[in-house]
């Protein structure tokens, strides 16, 4: 869809991309001879379609033309998370079975060094506007470098495999999810359900895949300065700046980062003019977040909330207005409203199992009002797991030869079809009295006074478990003032827990800040009710 933006706008832009000093403007005309110029020396140095290629550049316009030049040559870009760690990379890039490798100098010590893809790698390609590396070199790639013969775009059939993207690994195991053409095609579809990101409209988005895809179509793509390996240290003043001098019309943003910068724009009194549409995705919206959000926003501004996953992007969105209306039963126990299923996507929530369910039978379905595991079948659900067929199994259910995926994501629908997050079915606890489900108990324990985030973990043997909130406290308090904030959820009783503890700071996972990483804060616990602290 890129080609159709160049030829029918050149001289519209394309893409900003913020850097040190100052951005960079590029228009759909110079975007092509970026994207031409590096699909021409890909294909010299012998990348051709399906060639599996992993990309590890930093955000910026070589990113984006090398992406959108690979998918002009219908070759596979493989995109690994740099911050899942050397040995986790290394895995991804072996079971990837990548066979070109296009990277910044450092990532090619890395490689080389480290041993990365080292039976399968056969080009290696540096692209860098400045590089001094010592290793074989297939090729060059220099922006704004001599001209090239040009490589004119290919054919794609919609089986193609396309992109393999590896997940972050929130359970422990990153896997490569493989997407054909025709994955992306329905995830474009369900992108334009939303109403929202139009042709010229300018969009600012932490996901990079999405700020790097924006383009085909026809969003002026603002390409931020984000440190990969720790997106949570993104600059809120820096973040904030960039939407007021691009002019931004659409925010994409997990709820983490728009919790930082909405509060770095209430204490320096700052509306973010601009914003007519905010999305967040990653994790649920917490009404809190909301609420500040919609006070640094002008009137007209949408914030959306946007439940997905890698494996099948886009499945339902809940509306500010929505978010309001379900917030008193949220801090009631029911759960956060993930709001309604996008045409399109079939959802059905089965009843809770561990085990790998081969078949589907509508017996696996359980009544409305009853939580269990939600599941998805729709066009933009993406093929199996790479090399990973236990996972798979566990994931998918055969239905008639459609592919329906378990998101291992535990929630139900209301009598008006809206979907409600309850927990991960990993993170239930599992006490002798029944099971317990995170998101149902700690947004009633973060309504009380004094706490900024609450953390369900169990302790002990499964079936068995005693239930632990755990509680971070608001920034600057006395520790007089966090035993009064630990008497108050304990006088509120959640879910009949007895066990509070406090903790001076939740072990996040560093590339989804939204994410705590509970079962480090369930090992910490049970050392501590081991030493006889409640």
């Amino acid at each position: 869809m890129t080609e159709h933006w160049m030829r029918a706008r050149p001289d519209t832009v394309a893409c900003r991309v913020d850097g040190r000093r100052r951005a960079e403007t590029l228009t759909y005309g110079r975007l092509d001879e970026l994207v031409t110029q590096a699909a021409a020396r890909l294909a010299r140095a012998g990348v051709t379609a399906g060639t599996r290629a992993a990309v590890m550049i930093p955000p910026g316009r070589d990113l984006v033309a090398v992406v959108l030049g690979l998918l002009r040559l219908r070759a596979v870009p493989v995109l690994v998370d740099p911050g899942l760690g050397a040995r986790a990379i290394g895995a991804c890039l072996r079971e990837a079975a990548v066979e070109a490798f296009i990277a910044v100098p450092r990532a090619h010590l890395a490689r080389v060094v480290l041993g990365w893809a080292r039976d399968s790698v056969v080009a290696t390609v540096t692209f860098a506007t400045y590089a001094l590396w010592f290793g074989r070199v297939r090729d060059r790639l220099r922006a704004g470098g001599p001209p090239v013969a040009a490589a004119g775009p290919q054919v794609s059939c919609a089986d193609d495999l396309a992109l393999i993207a590896f997940t972050s690994g929130s359970t422990g195991v990153p896997k490569g999810v493989p997407f054909r053409h025709r994955h992306l095609a329905g995830q474009t579809g369900l992108l334009a359900r939303l109403g929202a990101l139009e042709p010229g409209a300018t969009v600012y988005s932490t996901f990079l895949p999405f700020a790097v895809a924006a383009p085909a179509i026809g969003c002026a793509s603002v390409i931020p300065r984000i440190d990969l390996r720790r997106p949570e240290r993104t600059d809120p003043a820096a973040m904030a700046g960039s939407i007021a001098a691009h002019g931004v019309r659409g925010l994409f943003a997990a709820p983490a980062l728009l919790d930082r910068l909405t509060r770095h724009c209430e204490r320096h009194g700052q509306v973010l003019d601009s914003l007519e549409i905010v999305l967040t995705a990653g994790a649920p919206l917490p009404f809190p977040v909301l609420r500040r959000a919609q006070r640094c926003l002008p009137a007209r501004a949408e914030v959306r909330s946007v439940y997905g996953s890698t494996e099948c992007l886009l499945v339902a969105v809940a509306d500010g207005a929505e978010l309001a209306e379900t917030a008193a039963d949220t801090v009631r126990g029911a759960g956060t409203c993930l709001g309604a299923v996008l045409p399109g996507n079939r959802v059905r929530v089965i009843g809770i199992t561990d085990e790998a369910i081969p078949r589907w039978s509508d017996d696996l379905v359980v009544p409305p009002g009853t939580v269990g595991e939600i599941t998805v079948a729709g066009p933009a659900v993406s093929d199996p797991y790479l090399a990973r067929p236990r996972e798979s199994a566990l994931a998918r259910i055969d239905d008639g030869g459609e592919a329906v995926h378990r998101m291992g994501d535990l929630g139900w629908q209301d009598e008006r079809g809206r979907l409600w997050f309850a927990g991960r079915k990993s993170e239930r606890v599992r006490t002798a009295g029944g099971e317990l489900y995170t998101d149902q108990v700690e947004p009633v324990v973060n309504e009380v006074p004094g706490v900024y985030r609450s953390a369900l973990v169990g302790v002990g043997p499964l079936g068995g478990q005693r239930p632990v909130l755990c509680v971070e406290c608001e920034p600057g308090m006395s520790r007089r003032e966090r035993r009064d904030v630990v008497e108050r959820v304990r006088a509120a009783a959640v879910a009949g827990i007895g066990h509070v503890l406090v903790h001076p700071g939740f072990p996040m996972d560093v590339r989804h800040a939204s994410k705590i990483r509970r079962p480090l804060l369930a090992g910490w616990a049970a050392r501590r009710l081991g030493g006889g602290e409640r």
